[in-house]
């Protein structure tokens, strides 16, 4: 009996460790593990999630699950939301600007999680999308109905264009302004490592052209005349992969002085904290968001 009782321990172990595990994404846009979304809602929600990044780099993505105890997870569907938010890593890893949506059908309970780049404010407007468009659907057992509906709603309260006059928000006016200019400051921060290439590529050939001007003020090593030029060819681009070639040619006007140089122009490179297309950027929750239940 004891042999069987351990057998029965190690059995209920191995079990709960394997649904420990979150599970991986379908699509970078929506994974009905619970096939809650036909077909053809879930092309439309697709094509509407797709435009969101082109248009606006914003990452949201849509998940159905059976339940949460199917992986484990006994403590809260927030608790929940949150490890599969940052275990998949959804939104700008250096903005934080990602959005969760979770539906539990048998446990009746959805929620959506945001990043932490998002305030307390956004926690209410969560709540009343969930309150006033998922939620009237999910009691008529609307789900896939319910799920575009609230999901088209949630892309406009993430947006900087969201209309504050909506009768169903509880928002200040002021506070439209607040959000339009931290998503100018988010903008700014997400493209700052090419502003900086940008800068320093343009400092360097501001350099070298100031060079090439004052090279005329130098004497000539044979006439010993200010009348020295500079030509620059370049023989051959930099790429992202090899370096480029160019020739710096300086002559002088009042002899006949020549100078030939070659020079190495450095590899291309820059840098983005975008994630790849086919996946997500690597951003972080620390919970924020709302739930609701039916």
């Amino acid at each position: 009996m004891r042999l069987f009782h351990y057998i029965a321990i190690l059995v209920s172990m191995a079990t709960f460790a394997n649904a420990q595990d979150i599970p991986k994404p379908l699509t970078p846009y929506v994974s009905d593990y619970a096939n809650l979304i036909d077909p053809e809602t879930e092309a439309r929600i697709t094509t509407r999630l797709t435009e969101l990044r082109q248009e606006l780099d914003l990452e949201l993505a849509v998940v159905t699950i059976e339940t949460r105890f199917d992986y484990g997870n006994v403590d809260s569907i927030e608790t929940f939301a949150t490890n599969l938010f940052n275990t998949w890593g959804i939104g700008n890893a250096t903005r934080n600007d990602g959005a969760l949506i979770l539906v539990a059908r048998s446990d009746r309970e959805m929620r959506i999680e945001v990043g932490d780049s998002y305030g307390p404010i956004f926690d209410d407007r969560m709540a009343l999308v969930i309150e006033h468009h998922f939620l009237p659907y999910f009691k008529g057992d609307q789900y896939a109905e319910g799920i575009e509906a609230g999901t088209y709603e949630t892309i406009k309260r993430l947006q900087p264009t969201y209309d504050i006059t909506d009768p169903t928000t509880l928002e200040s006016p002021s506070l439209l302004t607040s959000f339009k200019r931290t998503a100018f400051w988010r903008f700014i921060q997400d493209k700052l490592p090419i502003l900086v290439f940008l800068g320093i590529v343009g400092f360097l050939h501001f350099e070298n052209r100031m060079r090439d001007v004052l090279v005329g003020l130098t004497r000539c090593p044979n006439c010993n005349r200010r009348q020295l030029q500079r030509k620059r060819t370049i023989e051959r681009e930099a790429t992202k992969t090899t370096r480029g070639k160019e020739v710096m040619e300086t002559t002088c006007s009042s002899c006949e002085y020549e100078s030939i140089e070659n020079r190495i122009i450095p590899i291309y490179t820059t840098s983005s904290s975008s994630g790849s297309s086919g996946g997500f950027g690597g951003g972080r929750s620390s919970g924020g968001g709302a739930s609701g239940s039916w």
